[in-house]
């Protein structure tokens, strides 16, 4: 279930890595990149996650 938050993730984080738009300037261009590999960190931390077994008593 978490891959169905992760793969768009991804996508999303790549695709703000590689924008580059002329109006937003340098300053812009490094926040997008910033955002992007956020993205990519927090995705990595999502599905890295263990799950809880359930103990069934």
């Amino acid at each position: 279930m978490r891959y169905f938050i992760v793969i768009p993730m991804i996508l999303l984080g790549s695709f703000l890595i590689g924008l580059r738009v002329n109006d937003l300037g340098n300053i812009g261009n490094f926040l997008m990149n910033l955002v992007g590999f956020g993205f990519m960190g927090l995705e990595v931390l999502i599905s890295r996650r263990k799950r809880e077994k359930l103990v069934y008593k």
